[in-house]
């Protein structure tokens, strides 16, 4: 009996929780920003005695969407061999031409107590955002062009090549493309 009071305490004390995640995602005027990524990255972080800094050994990231209205909430089952916990409002399927990256939260202490969790985000438009629409309205919606700058707007560096062509590099999101040259017709 003793032995099956143990393996229940162990079972309970390694099984992960469900915490819920929620909030709502809007540009600088309120509106929603409908169908953006929300990753939650769980890691684990230890202190390296012989560099005297803390490394992360391990990581797991969950991901979701907003809804139509930008909200969006997930049941998050928490492992609690992870002792940090962030959500991030940018990577894959984020506009990264129209808005700006935002920072991301540091919910570990929220995780910890096991509660409801609410992180509302306000995206930043990017500065350049009207000035890459000029540019886009004078682009084909299909050329390699428009889909590369609507995608991620304005490359940080741009590279000509001898035949017409140019490489552009953006270097905070660690891409790079060689793009064709502009059509002449």
């Amino acid at each position: 009996m003793r032995q099956i009071f143990v393996l229940s305490l162990l079972f309970i004390a390694f099984t992960a929780n469900a915490v819920e995640i929620k909030g709502n995602v809007s540009d600088e005027a309120g509106n929603p920003v409908a169908n953006s990524p929300v990753f939650l990255v769980m890691k684990r972080v230890v202190f390296n005695i012989r560099n005297l800094k803390y490394e992360e050994v391990e990581s797991k990231t969950v991901s979701f969407k907003t809804d139509e209205h930008g909200l969006y909430l997930a049941s998050v089952d928490i492992d609690h061999y992870f002792n940090r916990f962030y959500l991030y409002f940018h990577g894959e399927g984020f506009d990264f031409a129209q808005f700006l990256r935002p920072e991301p939260e540091d919910i570990s202490k929220e995780v910890k107590k096991g509660t409801e969790i609410v992180v509302n985000r306000v995206l930043k438009t990017n500065p350049l955002w009207s000035d890459l629409q000029i540019v886009l309205k004078a682009l084909d919606p299909e050329s390699q062009r428009y889909k590369i700058l609507r995608k991620y707007g304005f490359p940080e560096k741009r590279e000509q090549r001898q035949d017409g062509s140019e490489k552009w590099y953006y270097f905070d999101l660690d891409k790079t493309f060689s793009v064709d040259p502009p059509d002449k017709s």
